[in-house]
């Protein structure tokens, strides 16, 4: 992709952004065997990664991984698609306690690569089941900037997790007319108004 159809893109996806509203989709109801136990799903932001053009006059527009707990206890799955390759080496997926989570995200890259901040939302429900297959998914399914990304990923790992989050009420669509949403607009200002938690460092 050569920088004018990159920049091309990027315009496209500021103008889209600026006029997004959200609209809410009908709640489907969890299982008894998933509403027995809550969860936690949590969007962790690399703020400087993917930077189309470089040193230009744009902002990054970001990168995220995914997070989601194991009901009640202290274990998370987490990951990311952390090349544009397409391949299933370009995505991490591991498991580990909340503070190995942390730990993992906050040391992994280096640069403008480096994630920095996280929000996380409760949820009433808990299918790790479903999640751990929709992970496995986001790493075989290829990739395309605008349409299948880090962040779409993380999205729909998060509608396999929870039938609550497929409300965008509670999780707000990453696409507008099929293009995606730069990650850092998706979580400095649609996140907050779904009331996820305010941002923190990692």
């Amino acid at each position: 992709m050569n920088r004018s159809t990159t920049r091309k893109h990027r315009t496209v996806l500021t103008l889209l952004a600026a006029v997004l509203s959200a609209t809410a989709v009908p709640m489907v109801a969890p299982s008894t065997a998933e509403a027995a136990a809550g969860g936690e799903a949590c969007i962790v932001l690399a703020p400087n990664d993917v930077d189309p053009d470089g040193r230009g006059p744009r902002a990054p527009m970001g990168h995220s991984g995914w997070a989601f707990r194991h009901g009640i206890t202290n274990t998370w799955t987490y990951g990311a698609t952390e090349g544009m390759t397409g391949k299933p080496q370009a995505t991490f997926i591991t498991t580990g306690s909340w503070g190995q989570m942390l730990h993992n995200f906050k040391t992994r890259n280096t640069g403008t690569r480096r994630y920095l901040k996280y929000r996380c939302l409760s949820t009433p429900s808990a299918n790790v089941g479903k999640a751990d297959l929709a992970a496995s998914r986001s790493a075989h399914d290829g990739y395309d900037l605008f349409r299948n990304n880090c962040l779409t990923k993380s999205v729909d790992i998060f509608h396999a997790y929870s039938p609550w989050l497929n409300s965008t009420r509670h999780l707000p669509n990453p696409r507008i007319r099929g293009i995606s949403l730069p990650p850092n607009y998706y979580y400095n200002n649609l996140l907050p108004k779904a009331r996820w938690s305010p941002s923190r460092n990692l």
